[in-house]
């Protein structure tokens, strides 16, 4: 068999490649920009959620056009994931730069850029392909540098790139900065994109392949790891690599964490938009409400990291961590139909609930990680890809239910808020006198018709009091004798509607054959033969009975919807038991203690001395 020194040196100026394990400052400064590439990664990506309503609003979208737009962005990711497999063989940190100036021109320049609905659907899908990508590239870094007894630590130093990324969107948005602007957020984030790349350049490294391809379990398996290598041929193992993963264990297992993470991706991607339509929180609120949430999943993915390793287990903490989501969830699904359910009791819930959640995917990730180890360590990144595509074809499948479940919401969104502004007198593209007598017009349901019937029986006198202010209007003396008064309402007349002084006064006399409880009606209300006015009493006559059926049975469907959610935590618990790895920490400890009396042996033969010698190292 061919083979190749695996610990030759390679030069050029892209490669990145450690030929021996790293000290912990370029171990660290690695893993450091690895999680803040996917930080940036995510902020761009989730930002979509963050800002939903104003992106559909600005491009005249119907709910369900954005949820397919963000169907077949979550596709796009999954076929993309697949081909991340690939850094099995070129590496990872040349990807994760890529991707990150692509994702970053993509937010800062092509976004903004986006003059209709297509041209945002096309690169909002080329942004979820690079994140599909580099979902593989970067955590298969972290277990690249990572020994399994500091897996979990590390995995959920990772994780916290999509937490953070959800935390970073929800407080800048909820903050209130660039209100109405949308498309800065975009610039701000591909921006830090841009940054996060150019400092991967220098210092994100990646280990040979040699090294990578083997499974270390503690940080003094370096020296037998690097023995080994001299030598060997670091293409053995990769051929048919999809093959070697598709297997029981590693498919059913990231089909058990897709299911459990269902919550999670309602509240990335529907989030504050429930909480807008829902309870009625403003953009910022409903933001707000879930920065409780991201803040407690970093908490518990830090905590149940360090925890799990201590321990040297991975199974109670998924065990423990999913039943109390279950439970928390189920809290939340009897909260959701409550209207009177406080924000401060969302956010309770929230933090227990993502806590949890937190601690069972950090336990979860190292324990894949090593369950793809088990089968073949030098196929980490394929692995990951078989996960990657799996979650984005589960992400997808309930995305894509959403507006079927959740009906109600095409409505409110499309709907609601024009329906909301004319009822409330806050038509931008409406005069302020204009809103107010759309808004009392809203209140009294028979005001237009009242008007019209009106304008039937004096057409002139109707047009005629519409076209004038409202001071003119209140001030018509059409009663009065007094030629002072007539000769002002005269004037009012011709320089509101341009005719003649005599025409004017004519239209003054039909005016007063109004009779007076319709002409004091008229004073107010004859700005609604306004063909602009008319319109929008239209549109509430057509949607605003749709709007408040909407509302009303809006909880009941996210309830429907969020126990999708539900099912798929109950789904998670028993796939655990098909993972690697230990539950009681007394067994892992005696696992330990073999295996490193195993790499005693093992050593003394490599180096060929005595093994009692190289033990006491």
């Amino acid at each position: 068999m061919a083979t190749t020194n695996a610990l030759a040196a390679t030069t050029g100026r892209w490669n990145r490649e450690l030929h021996h394990y790293p000290n912990q400052r370029v171990r660290y400064t690695s893993l450091t920009i690895a999680v803040l590439a996917t930080v940036v990664l995510y902020y761009q990506l989730y930002l979509s959620g963050g800002v939903a309503v104003d992106i559909i609003a600005d491009y005249g979208l119907t709910f369900k056009w954005f949820v397919f737009m963000n169907v077949a962005a979550l596709v796009a990711a999954g076929v993309a994931a697949h081909l991340g497999g690939v850094t099995d063989r070129v590496g990872r940190a040349k990807v994760v730069t890529i991707g990150l100036v692509i994702v970053g021109l993509i937010s800062a320049v092509a976004i903004p850029m986006c003059g209709d609905r297509w041209s945002f659907a096309t690169c909002f899908v080329l942004l979820n392909a690079a994140e599909g990508v580099i979902l593989v590239a970067t955590p298969a870094l972290v277990r690249d540098f990572s020994p399994q007894l500091g897996r979990a630590s590390a995995m959920g130093f990772w994780t916290m790139g999509p937490v953070l990324g959800s935390l970073v969107v929800t407080a800048v948005v909820g903050s209130g900065s660039n209100a109405g602007d949308w498309q800065s957020h975009y610039v701000v984030a591909g921006i830090c994109g841009i940054v996060v790349a150019a400092l991967s350049v220098p210092f994100l490294k990646e280990l040979a392949p040699a090294l990578r391809d083997q499974v270390m379990i503690e940080a003094r398996d370096q020296a037998l790891l690097e023995a080994r290598v001299k030598g060997i041929d670091t293409e053995q193992g990769l051929e048919r690599p999809t093959r070697q993963m598709l297997k029981p264990d590693i498919v059913l297992s990231s089909l058990a964490i897709s299911m459990f993470l269902l919550f999670y991706m309602t509240m990335v991607g529907f989030g504050p938009t429930y909480f807008e339509v829902t309870f009625g929180y403003s953009q910022a609120q409903a933001n707000n409400v879930l920065v409780w949430a991201w803040a407690a999943n970093v908490a518990g993915l830090a905590i149940a990291g360090v925890a799990s390793d201590r321990l040297l287990v991975r199974k109670p903490f998924m065990l423990v961590g999913s039943v109390v989501v279950l439970a928390v969830l189920v809290v939340f699904i009897a909260l959701a139909a409550r209207p009177e359910t406080s924000y401060g009791t969302f956010a309770a819930v929230f933090v227990v609930m993502f806590f949890a959640m937190g601690t069972t995917y950090v336990a979860w990730m190292a324990a894949f990680t090593e369950t793809v180890e088990r089968r073949n360590p030098a196929l980490t990144a394929t692995g990951l890809a078989v996960w990657g595509v799996i979650i984005r074809i589960v992400f997808a499948a309930f995305v894509f239910l959403a507006p079927f479940v959740v009906s109600t919401v095409s409505t409110i969104v499309d709907h609601g808020a024009t329906v909301k502004a004319i009822s409330e007198g806050q038509s931008p593209d409406l005069t302020e006198e204009q809103n107010q007598v759309v808004a009392a017009a809203s209140t009294d349901g028979t005001a237009a018709e009242r008007v019209n019937r009106l304008r039937a029986e004096f057409p002139q006198a109707v047009e005629t009091m519409s076209s004038l202010p409202p001071a003119a209007r209140a001030g018509l003396g059409v009663q009065s004798t007094n030629l002072a008064v007539r000769d002002a309402a005269v004037a009012d007349i011709v320089q509101a509607t341009g005719l003649s002084a005599e025409s004017a006064s004519a239209r003054l006399d039909l005016i007063g054959e109004v009779p007076p409880a319709d002409l004091e009606f008229l004073v107010w209300f004859s700005p609604l033969v306004d063909p602009e006015v008319a319109a929008k009493l239209a549109y509430v006559a057509e949607h605003g009975a749709d709007v408040q059926a909407a509302i009303a049975d809006g909880p009941a469907q996210w309830q429907r919807y969020f126990w999708i959610s539900a099912l798929g935590v109950a789904f998670f618990i028993p796939m655990i038991w098909l993972m690697t790895g230990h539950w009681h920490p007394g067994q892992a400890r005696k696992a330990l203690r073999d295996h490193e009396a195993a790499v005693g042996r093992e050593m003394a033969q490599v180096i060929g001395v005595d093994r009692n010698v190289v033990t006491n190292l």
